[in-house]
């Protein structure tokens, strides 16, 4: 586990009867974006969310998902029991999900969100609304204050991404998941988060608890938004890992066919992709 926030060893999920996820292996390095890149239906979100048992009911997991806790500690996620599960979610693993409207309760102020988020964790009363307006400012929001008396119906899209935003990283956990967080959004606010994102994964060591690091894992259909943002780029195909490395090198040089037939959609029409290119292409492997 030397360097890596998050080993999977052979993840499997079924569903259904059916093998979605068929031996996957992925390492998420400290202080790293990597992408998980792959089809719309292909399985990405499916994959992430069974790290942390939020699969849908009925999916069966198997394989292992060792998680650097620090001073020498590590978590199975996918051995976890439920309750040690809602323990690491939120203190160690943050999530962000797709649909930001959609994880919000809209009967609640998103200062409660905030407030019963770092409540379940152990924050102290006293220090829960200097930390909740942290956490908005840190993820770009403006007038924070003002914005801990909104309801979510009340917000833009790309206010409610970056308050879900918030919400994930609020504890500062050693691992961010971002599922698809900007397929909804304009480009403009779209490069706002995924720049917030970057430069958490890329802070200081001595940001995380005992200085180890974190790392993220961004979830794309998005080529270009992957080399753009990530450090490391992994294609899902057929349930597993078809090619995983740098980015630019993945991209300029792709060694599978399915990695190559992405970077061909992602590259200007008429024109054959060159390193670099496909971060600034107009379309995307969809």
């Amino acid at each position: 586990m030397s360097g890596a926030v998050l080993a999977v060893t052979g993840l499997r999920v079924r569903l259904g009867g059916r093998t979605v996820i068929d031996g996957l292996d992925l390492v998420l390095p400290a202080g790293r974006v990597t992408a998980l890149v792959g089809r719309s239906g292909s399985g990405k979100s499916l994959a992430a969310r069974s790290l942390l048992g939020l699969a849908p009911r009925g999916a069966e997991r198997s394989g292992a998902a060792l998680l650097d806790l620090g001073g020498g500690r590590t978590a199975d996620l996918l051995a976890a029991p439920p309750d040690r599960l809602r323990a690491l979610r939120g203190r160690e693993v943050g999530y962000v999900f797709q649909e930001a409207q959609a994880s919000l309760n809209p009967t609640i102020t998103v200062g409660a969100h905030l407030a019963e988020t770092l409540k379940a964790h152990g924050v102290p009363r006293g220090r829960r609304r200097e930390q909740g307006l942290a956490a908005l400012r840190g993820a770009g929001l403006d007038d924070p204050a003002a914005l801990l008396r909104a309801y979510p119906f009340e917000l833009s899209g790309g206010q409610a991404q970056r308050v879900a935003l918030a919400l994930a990283r609020a504890l500062r956990p050693r691992l961010l998941i971002a599922d698809e967080v900007t397929s909804a959004l304009d480009p403009v606010t779209q490069a706002g988060v995924l720049d917030v994102l970057r430069a958490d994964a890329a802070a200081p060591d001595g940001s995380a608890p005992d200085g180890s690091g974190r790392a993220l894992l961004l979830v794309t259909h998005d080529l270009a938004v992957a080399g753009r943002w990530a450090d490391r780029i992994a294609v899902l195909d057929g349930g597993r890992i078809a090619e995983e490395g740098p980015a630019r090198d993945v991209l300029a040089a792709p060694r599978h066919p399915f990695t190559a037939e992405l970077v061909r959609a992602a590259a200007p029409a008429g024109s054959p992709p060159g390193p670099g290119e496909p971060a600034g292409a107009p379309g995307a492997a969809r």
